[in-house]
């Protein structure tokens, strides 16, 4: 694993090299995934030891996935205006600094609006950092960097994990908690080595506190407004949300699956990091290959449908004998991460590609996250009542059923026969990132 991750990293330094941007954002993208890996077995396990209980960790995390719904087409928007990098260091810079604040606060209550105001302003910074990706990523072997960048970062997330369980023994839950903010912060503080070409000054100036808040208007509306003007822009909404309400299911049930099925609870981390591990290996292949293709489409539907099968085999698993039951979902969860792997670069690549003009490109990145967004808050209450009333295994059907939905939505998106050249820039731009748009 580790020889792979370097071999990424060598890889990445020639293809960007004269790309300073790009390194910017790798060392960031690299430090925050490295703190990401220590948190995550960290936080649920802190919150119920704070006093939450079930339902309220849920309910907390639902309105942390709500807020950015409206939030996130106002920054895009914004950014179009007053430029990206303010936003993506600004926001970075403020997420960093609240991380040990966790730690400090013992009463349930501060502790859950520290929480939700943490995840709201980590989630709105997504839109601003991908307008920035389609300011300035390169046409060439796009999606081979897009591939590799994110390779890497799930290679430091794995290690990461594997990793949080002897620094939570040698710092305690509270020092991992404020190891972790510093990772975040040296991450937010190299990304002021962005350099964003200066905007004109007639874009950014006109108007006044009026024009301001039309803004914020154009943003909350974007949704409606881009599926209105632009007809083909639907089908890339409507994927956004069925892909990322598919894929909000395997963090919370794929372990419970896993244990009804009969695995030892020791044994979940190493399956669910088996998936990342072959996510992660699969990635620059699919990158490659989708550079040499005609259409990036013609990648992406097969790999939807290669999710779509493995996702209906795993809730198939619960028909089976005990014993056929784990192994089939053992092997259908590894297997889910290579055609996810395969197909997720051009899936960022496209949405980079129909991005549109510079001028309003924030507000559109803003509009489609605001669709995954949606899909976020939908998806724990949807798959929490069919688990309720059908069982665990029916919650990867309906999973399923809705990476066919985003397969068809996929298929309709309209692409030049070869990407076109992106207006030319001094640098380039790419954030890492786990979901399309």
């Amino acid at each position: 694993m580790i020889r792979q991750g370097v071999g990424a990293i060598r890889e990445m330094v020639g293809l960007t090299r004269g790309l300073g941007n790009l390194r910017v954002m790798l060392g960031s993208g690299l430090l925050g995934m490295a703190a990401s890996g220590l948190l995550n077995p960290v936080m649920p396990l802190y919150l119920r030891e704070r006093g939450l209980g079930f339902q309220e960790i849920g309910a907390l995390y639902t309105v942390g996935a709500l807020l950015p719904i409206f939030v996130q087409p106002v920054l895009g928007a914004l950014s179009d205006r007053h430029g990206r990098k303010p936003f993506v260091v600004g926001l970075s810079l403020v997420t960093s600094l609240m991380v040990p604040a966790v730690a400090l606060v013992d009463d349930p209550r501060p502790l859950a609006a520290v929480m939700i105001l943490k995840m709201l302003l980590s989630r709105s910074a997504a839109p601003v950092s991908n307008a920035m990706v389609a300011d300035f990523a390169p046409a060439r072997q796009r999606a081979t960097l897009f591939a590799l960048l994110d390779a890497t970062s799930n290679l430091v997330f794995v290690a990461a994990l594997f990793a949080s369980s002897a620094v939570i023994r040698a710092l305690s839950v509270a020092g991992t908690f404020f190891l972790a903010g510093g990772l975040f912060l040296a991450g937010s503080l190299l990304l002021l080595g962005l350099d964003e070409p200066a905007r004109p000054r007639a874009e950014a100036g006109r108007g006044g506190a009026g024009a301001g808040w039309g803004l914020v208007f154009r943003g909350l509306l974007s949704p409606f407004t881009y599926v209105k003007d632009r007809p083909g822009a639907a089908a890339l909404f409507l994927w956004q949300f069925f892909f990322t309400f598919a894929l909000a299911l395997f963090p919370t049930y794929l372990p419970l699956y896993a244990v009804e099925l009969g695995a030892p609870r020791e044994a979940v981390g190493p399956l669910v990091a088996a998936s990342w591990l072959t996510y992660a290996f699969a990635q620059p292949f699919g990158g490659r290959l989708s550079d040499r293709l005609s259409r990036r489409v013609g990648l992406i539907v097969p790999g939807l449908a290669g999710m779509a099968v493995m996702a209906a085999v795993l809730g198939a698993a619960g028909w089976l004998p005990d014993g056929a039951a784990l192994v089939t979902l053992v092997a259908a969860w590894v297997l889910l991460a290579i055609p996810d792997g395969l197909h997720r670069s051009s899936a960022s690549a496209l949405v980079v590609e129909q991005s549109p003009a510079p001028s309003e490109r924030g507000r559109f990145m803003g509009a489609l996250g605001a669709c995954g967004a949606l899909a976020s808050v939908l998806a724990p209450v949807t798959y929490g009542f069919t688990a309720q009333a059908a069982g665990v295994g029916c919650t990867f059907l309906l999973s399923a059923v809705s990476l066919v939905l985003a397969l068809g939505c996929v298929s309709r998106v309209r692409e030049a026969s070869s990407p076109a050249t992106p207006e030319p820039a001094p640098v380039a731009a790419l954030t890492p990132t786990s979901e399309p748009g």
